[in-house]
C-alpha cells in the first residue's frame, strides 16, 4: 500500500489547434519526468486542443483526429508506472443523442484510459462561449487511484460551492483541477480565494492545474498552486512561465521543499508586473502563432508608442523592434527629440519618413470638395490615415507586423481614427486604460520584468511620462482639448465598462453629470470604431474583445 502518492504538475504552453505540438508536448514531458519515480502527471484543461478551440470543436474530423491522438499517448504510458491526466473533448452518444460533446479530462494509466471525467459546470459568461459547443455532465467524478480516493474537476467544477458539498461525503484524500484560465487582473488572487473556500468544506489537499501562454487576444498566466485542505497554499509554480513542480500528498499533508516567497509585497507594484509581463507574453506568442518574427511600430514620441516599443522590446529583442517617425509640419522637435531618446535607450534605430508632400498632394486631389469649408476634425484625419498607409505598406514590403498603439481610454471615447492609427495586426494597450498607461511607464523605468528579452533601465524618458498628451495633428493641440483630464475620464470610463453603472449612478457618486454624460455619449456612440479595431490583448474584466458586447444600433444609452 502507498503511503505516499508521487505527483508532478506541468505548467505548458499549449497552442489551439496544433494537435501533433500538443501531444509532442505532452510526450516529451512524460519522458522527461520518466526517471522522477512519479504516480501521476498533471497537465491543464483542453490540453490536447489548445483554449479556446472554439468552432475547431464543430468539426467532425478535428474530434476523431483527437481521439486518435489519445490513444497515441495511451501508447507510450505502456509498461510505465506514471499515469497521465489531461484535457481532451471527447464524444459521446447515448440512445437519444449521437455526438454529444463534453469538455473531460482523460485518465490514463499503463497504456489505457482509464478514466473519462466529464466538466459539469459549462461557463458561458466573459470570454467564454463553452454552452455552444459542451454539454453538461449530471455529477462529479471521483476515481481510486493506488489506494487514494480522488476527485478531478475541470475549472469552472470548483468555481460552485454545491461542488464542494456534494465532495464533503465522499472521503476523499485529494482535489484535482485542470483549467484553462485566463488573467485577468487581481485574477490569480480570485482562484486562490474561491479554491480556498472550496477546499476548506472538504478539509483535503487541492492541486491546481493551469496552462500558460498567449492566445489571440487571451493571456494565460499560469500560476498553478497546491493548498493544503486548511486553505495554506504549500506550493506555487510561476507567473507567465514554463514550470512544473514534483511534490507528495499522503492522505492529510503535502510533502514538498519549496519555499512561498513574496516578490511584490507592495500590491501596485505587484498588479503592474503583472500587467506587463501579460503584455509581454501576449505579444511574443502571438507572433509565433502567427508565423511573424519581427514588429513595425509608428514612433511619435508620446507615451503609447514609448510604452509599446518597450513592450515589443521586452517580447522579441531590439533586432526585432523597426520603429518609425512620421511627422508632419505641426510635430514639435520636444516629440521628435523625446522618440529619439526612447529609441536610444531601446537599441533601435528611428527612422523617420515626412508625410507632408501626400498632405499637400491630398489637398490638392480634395480642393474641389472641401471648396468654401474650414478646416476641421477631416484634415486631421486625413495625417493619420497617411500614417497608417505607409506603416502598412512597409508591414507589407518587409513581412513585419505592424503593432498599434491606442490605449483604452481613446477606445472607449473613440479618440482615434479607422484606416488611421487604429491601422494593425495587434494592439497591446487596447485593455489598458491611459493613467495605467503613465503607471506602467513608470513601473518599466525601474523594474525589468521577470520574462523580459531586455534587460536594461531606464527605457522611457522623463519628458514623455510628464508632458500633456497630444495628438499633435493641430497647432498646440492638447487632449484636454477634447476629452476631460484623464484621471476623471478613466475614472467615469471604469464605472460605466467595468462596473456597467448608469449615468445617473455615477453622476450620484460625486462626478459632474455633463461630463459624465458627454463621457457615455462618446462610448455608445464609438462602438462601430470598436467592431473595427484590431485585438487587444485582455487584463481587465471587461476587455472590449469578447467580454462586452453590444450593438452598433442601439437607442438605449443611460
Amino acid at each position: 500500500m502507498n503511503k505516499n502518492l508521487k505527483i508532478a504538475i506541468a505548467q505548458i504552453n499549449f497552442i489551439v489547434g496544433d494537435l501533433d505540438g500538443n501531444v509532442a508536448k505532452i510526450i516529451g514531458k512524460f519522458r522527461e519526468l520518466e526517471t522522477a519515480d512519479l504516480d501521476l502527471l498533471i497537465f491543464s484543461e483542453l490540453a490536447l486542443t489548445g483554449y479556446p478551440p472554439e468552432d475547431l470543436l464543430h468539426k467532425k474530423y478535428f474530434i476523431e483526429e483527437v481521439s486518435h491522438k489519445i490513444e497515441e499517448i495511451c501508447q507510450i504510458t505502456k509498461n510505465h508506472k506514471t499515469a497521465i491526466i489531461f484535457g481532451a473533448p471527447v464524444s459521446f452518444s447515448n440512445k437519444f443523442e449521437e455526438n454529444l460533446l463534453y469538455n473531460c479530462a482523460i485518465f490514463i494509466e499503463n497504456g489505457y484510459v482509464e478514466h473519462i471525467i466529464r466538466k459539469t459546470n459549462i461557463p458561458n459568461y466573459g470570454v467564454f462561449d463553452e454552452k455552444r459547443y459542451f454539454k453538461e455532465a449530471s455529477s462529479l467524478t471521483t476515481i481510486e487511484f493506488r489506494n487514494f480516493r480522488l476527485a478531478v474537476l475541470v475549472c469552472e467544477d470548483m468555481w460552485s460551492k454545491k461542488n464542494a458539498f456534494l465532495l464533503n461525503d465522499k472521503q476523499l484524500d485529494a482535489v484535482i483541477v485542470i483549467n484553462a484560465s485566463p488573467f485577468s487582473q487581481w485574477k490569480i488572487e480570485k482562484r486562490h480565494e474561491i479554491a480556498r473556500t472550496f477546499i476548506t468544506h472538504i478539509q483535503k489537499p487541492l492541486i491546481y492545474v493551469n496552462q500558460v501562454g498567449g492566445q489571440d487576444h487571451l493571456v494565460f498566466d499560469g500560476s498553478s498552486f497546491v493548498m493544503k485542505g486548511d486553505g495554506e497554499i504549500v506550493l506555487k509554480l510561476k507567473e507567465f512561465e514554463l514550470d512544473q513542480a514534483i511534490f507528495e500528498v499522503n492522505h492529510d499533508e503535502i510533502q514538498t521543499d519549496q519555499i512561498i516567497a513574496d516578490d511584490y509585497p507592495n500590491a501596485q507594484d505587484l498588479n503592474l508586473s503583472r500587467m506587463y509581463n501579460c503584455l509581454i507574453l501576449g505579444v511574443r506568442d502571438y507572433l509565433q502563432r502567427n508565423n511573424f518574427s519581427k514588429v513595425i511600430i509608428g514612433m511619435s514620441g508620446g507615451i503609447d508608442s514609448a510604452l509599446c516599443a518597450c513592450i515589443a522590446v521586452d517580447a522579441i529583442g531590439s533586432e526585432n523592434v523597426k520603429l518609425v517617425a512620421l511627422p508632419s509640419k505641426y510635430s514639435s522637435q520636444t516629440s521628435r527629440n523625446d522618440a529619439l531618446e526612447c529609441c536610444a535607450n531601446l537599441a533601435v534605430e528611428l527612422e523617420s519618413i515626412s508625410i507632408e508632400e501626400p498632405i499637400l498632394a491630398l489637398e490638392k486631389v480634395l480642393k474641389d470638395q472641401f471648396q468654401g469649408k474650414k478646416p476641421d476634425i477631416t484634415e486631421e484625419n486625413l495625417q493619420s490615415r497617411i500614417r497608417g498607409n505607409i506603416l502598412m505598406a512597409i508591414s507589407n514590403k518587409l513581412g513585419h507586423l505592424l503593432l498599434t498603439t491606442g490605449n483604452k481610454s481613446e477606445m472607449a471615447v473613440g479618440y482615434a481614427t479607422i484606416y488611421g492609427d487604429m491601422c494593425g495586426s495587434l494592439n497591446p494597450l487596447k485593455d489598458v486604460y491611459k493613467t495605467e498607461v503613465f503607471q506602467l511607464a513608470n513601473w518599466r523605468n525601474k523594474n525589468i520584468p521577470s520574462i523580459s528579452a531586455y534587460k536594461k533601465l531606464p527605457l522611457i524618458p522623463e519628458n514623455i511620462i510628464t508632458k500633456a498628451p497630444t495628438a499633435e495633428l493641430r497647432d498646440n493641440q492638447k487632449d484636454s482639448d477634447s476629452l476631460p483630464e484623464y484621471d476623471i475620464l478613466d475614472q467615469i470610463l471604469f464605472q460605466l465598462i467595468e462596473c456597467e453603472k448608469s449615468v445617473q449612478d455615477i453622476a450620484n457618486s460625486g462626478f459632474d453629470e455633463s461630463i459624465v454624460k458627454k463621457v457615455a455619449k462618446l462610448l455608445y456612440n464609438s462602438e462601430y470604431k470598436r467592431k473595427q479595431a484590431v485585438i487587444g490583448i485582455k487584463l481587465s474584466k471587461m476587455s472590449f474583445d469578447k467580454d462586452r458586447r453590444y450593438q452598433i444600433s442601439n437607442k438605449y444609452q443611460s
